[in-house]
């Protein structure tokens, strides 16, 4: 028996179809993945005592925030970053 238009109309439609539903899939993961990503728990802080003194004053050079630094979990700590730059050390008020 020949197939009739019906049935050939139907077999083109399956394919984009589920072609459809497969990236539709595909997207849904990647954002629940992506999401997941954002929903991550803070780190516990440190346990008391751990962190260290310090008395660092930084500024930015291209707008001009200034910061001071109290307390670090090293003596040395790296500069922060403002402005997508590290801030410079303007004084150590411990020397």
């Amino acid at each position: 028996m020949p197939a009739g238009p019906d049935s050939v109309g139907a077999v083109g439609v399956v394919g984009p179809l589920l072609l459809s539903l497969l990236f539709v899939y595909v997207v849904y993961r990647i954002g629940l993945k992506m999401m997941a990503g954002f929903s991550r728990p803070v780190p516990p802080p440190p346990p008391p005592g751990e962190l260290r003194r310090v008395k660092l004053s930084y500024r930015c050079s291209l707008c001009g925030t200034e910061v001071r630094m109290t307390h670090a979990p090293q003596q040395n700590p790296e500069a922060p970053r403002c402005c997508m730059e590290d801030m410079d050390l303007m004084k150590n008020h411990e020397d």
